[in-house]
């Protein structure tokens, strides 16, 4: 997620939908949280799809977000917003792998 950040910093011009679509897959994202999800105990799994549904909520807010049109820079309020959505995800994934340890 953290990588995602200094394109758009370096440039606001920068297209990072292919990128987001592509590391992001919501359907293979889903799949994949909710095959580790199945394999921890029913007490752990309460707290985990929270947090799994908020990912993927997260995912979808991102990718909108993120959309511009060709060639038009991204104003400084819509910069922080898509900086601002790329957090919440990274926090999102933070507490998912915090139940890990």
């Amino acid at each position: 997620v953290a990588e995602k950040k200094p394109p758009l910093s370096e440039k606001t011009k920068a297209d990072i939908g292919p990128k987001i679509r592509k590391d992001f897959d919501f359907s293979v994202v889903r799949s994949d949280l909710n095959a580790i999800n199945e394999a921890l105990d029913e007490d752990t799994q309460r707290g985990t799809d929270r947090i799994v549904r908020a990912i993927l909520q997260d995912i979808t807010e991102l990718e909108i977000a993120q959309k511009q049109k060709p060639g038009v820079p991204r104003s400084e309020t819509r910069l922080k917003n898509v900086c601002g959505k790329l957090d919440k995800l990274e926090k999102a994934f933070g507490d998912y792998l915090a139940f890990a340890d």
